[in-house]
């Protein structure tokens, strides 16, 4: 099974994951875990919600793994403040694809030094707002410090529910076209009524929260996303 629908989560607690991912495990191939710690964005999600979370530490030890990892991978959108100060957290929690929001990072070189056996078996992405220069994202894909590109498609990142902006179509594109290989992600604003022109515009992947878990039954809601692609 493919299917470039990844059902985005903001877990509150570490059983919000197992619930949520329970509802889409037998239609997607992936989530993603939006984990926000109140600085770079407003809002909290586990695991900052409580200090040296338990199930954080457990998971960084392998006493315990993601809920259904054997049937579904995981990304981290990690909209969190200085994320390149805890590599040894994101990089070994069990996830496949790790993003760093290019404004929230102080220090690239650490991103980019990340060992050669680690990038064997996890994706690194770069999240970019339409706020952000894009010109200066260029170095870090033509360098290969980053596998694929996350374009947020809402100008108020950590929300779920915002407006799409139709800048993030040009945004796309430039990207595409100067990137003709580029794995291009979109996450924000993907809805029934967005995501055939986030195609044509030449996403590869559509991030959504609210569009699968905003009312109605989550299978049909991804059939529904496919079906307008």
């Amino acid at each position: 099974m493919h299917t470039p629908i990844i059902p985005a989560l903001m877990p509150e607690t570490f059983d919000d994951i197992e619930e949520m991912v329970s509802l889409v495990v037998n239609h997607v191939d992936m989530v993603q875990l939006d984990l926000m710690d109140g600085k770079y964005v407003p809002e909290k999600t586990w695991p900052f919600y409580h200090e040296n979370d338990h199930n954080l530490a457990s998971l960084i030890r392998e006493d315990v793994s993601l809920p259904f990892w054997e049937n579904i991978n995981y990304e981290l959108d990690l909209m969190v403040e200085r994320p390149e100060e805890n590599l040894d957290t994101w990089l070994h929690i069990g996830a496949s694809r790790v993003i760093f929001h290019y404004a929230s990072v102080h220090d690239w070189n650490n991103i980019r030094n990340i060992d050669n056996v680690v990038r064997d078996f996890i994706q690194i992405g770069c999240a970019i707002t339409i706020h952000d220069d894009i010109e200066k994202v260029y170095p870090l894909i033509d360098e290969q410090a980053v596998d694929f590109i996350q374009v947020m498609g809402i100008a108020h990142i950590g929300y779920q529910g915002e407006p799409f902006e139709e800048q993030t179509l040009e945004i796309i594109t430039t990207l595409r076209t100067r990137y003709p290989d580029l794995l291009i992600t979109v996450d924000g604003g993907v809805s029934v009524a967005t995501i055939r022109d986030l195609s044509l515009a030449g996403a590869d992947t559509f991030v959504s929260g609210s569009g699968v878990f905003g009312g109605g039954v989550v299978s049909e809601n991804i059939a529904d996303l496919l079906e307008h692609m």
